[in-house]
């Protein structure tokens, strides 16, 4: 016996949710199909048809899973933190591109500074693992690797879907005319950084969220561990944890403002 679940999305397709690691398992398997088979699958129950499902894949339980971390030595004492998660559902390139882009953007600027100049501020950079499953990955960083508090700057985060395109579906299906999907993603600040970041990432279409109460997705772990300066931006886009987010779905012309921005960002706090 298994559980057949189907979850509406903007994209009509599959759709995945994260859990926390506090999660009961459910004690039937469940199977999550396609938003467009709804239709069918509702004919099979009133019909009392039975329909066959075959699965192919690996069931695999304690699977280790790796922050990366690097850094960038200063010479004083506080610290600056950018990181990004690197897991996820599915191909994920608008997900998970963006954010991994731009981390990477970010620490190729920051080695040509470095080589011009000696640093003061030290740089840590984390990619984490397990976003999926509770933060996973971020929560272990917090815990064992992340500099405390009293020495961190500040926190620069970048999450899901931070350069995705604006998609529309018409009688031909999906099309796009390049433009940013810059209404479902969040720019996300602390108060004391509010400043600096509205004026960074002014040119830039994405809602403005102050976290004088709570941030959002790994920011909010980052948050409750007690660092108080931070921002990032995260967002979803049409086709967010569905097997459909594939390269289509950002592009190089949308990645760079964003970049620039956290790039000039990194540069005001140095």
């Amino acid at each position: 016996m298994a559980i057949v679940l189907t979850i509406d999305n903007p994209a009509n397709d599959i759709f995945t949710y994260n859990a926390n690691q506090e999660d009961a398992p459910w004690p039937v398997p469940v199977i999550v199909v396609a938003a467009r088979h709804k239709a069918l699958l509702a004919r099979a129950l009133k019909d009392g048809t039975v329909i066959s499902i075959d699965v192919a894949g690996r069931y695999l339980r304690d699977v280790p899973g790796r922050n990366l971390i690097g850094r960038l030595d200063g010479s004083e004492s506080q610290a600056i933190v950018i990181s990004t998660p690197v897991t996820s559902w599915f191909t994920s390139s608008g997900e998970r591109g963006p954010g991994i882009a731009n981390f990477l953007a970010l620490a190729r600027h920051a080695a040509r500074q470095a080589a011009d100049r000696p640093l003061g501020k030290t740089l840590v950079f984390v990619a984490t693992a397990g976003h999926e499953i509770g933060h996973g990955g971020m929560e272990r960083f917090l815990h064992q690797a992340a500099p405390p508090p009293s020495e961190v700057k500040a926190w620069i985060h970048l999450g899901a879907s931070n350069a995705c395109h604006l998609w529309t579906q018409d009688g031909e299906g999906w099309r796009t005319d390049g433009l940013v999907d810059g209404s479902s993603r969040r720019l996300v600040m602390s108060p004391s950084m509010q400043a600096m970041v509205s004026h960074q990432f002014r040119h830039l279409e994405a809602v403005p969220f102050i976290a004088d109460k709570e941030a959002i997705g790994e920011l909010r772990d980052v948050k409750a561990a007690g660092y108080r300066d931070f921002f990032g931006m995260a967002g979803s886009h049409r086709f967010f944890h569905t097997p459909t987010d594939g390269p289509q779905t950002t592009s190089p012309a949308i990645l760079e403002p964003v970049a620039r921005a956290f790039a000039s960002s990194l540069d005001a706090l140095m």
